[in-house]
């Protein structure tokens, strides 16, 4: 699998796990992109193991949801 298909394999998994945690959000919120982005940065920088990849994006999920507590 190639580094597009990773981050796309791992942004899909976890989006879709945040979604199921969190049914109140919409499926285009904000949080999508800075995930894709996150996901697609992390890969670049040579994470190749999709489900870690998935695991991270709900982490930084999980980590905005405290700032926007603030």
């Amino acid at each position: 699998m190639n580094s597009p298909d990773i981050a796309e394999a791992a942004f899909a998994r976890a989006w879709s796990v945040y979604l199921l945690i969190h049914s109140g959000i919409d499926e285009n919120d904000a949080r999508r992109a800075s995930l894709l982005r996150f996901i697609r940065q992390r890969c670049m920088a040579g994470e190749t193991d999709t489900e870690l990849l998935a695991v991270e994006g709900l982490k930084y999920l999980k980590s905005l949801e405290g700032l926007q507590e603030d």
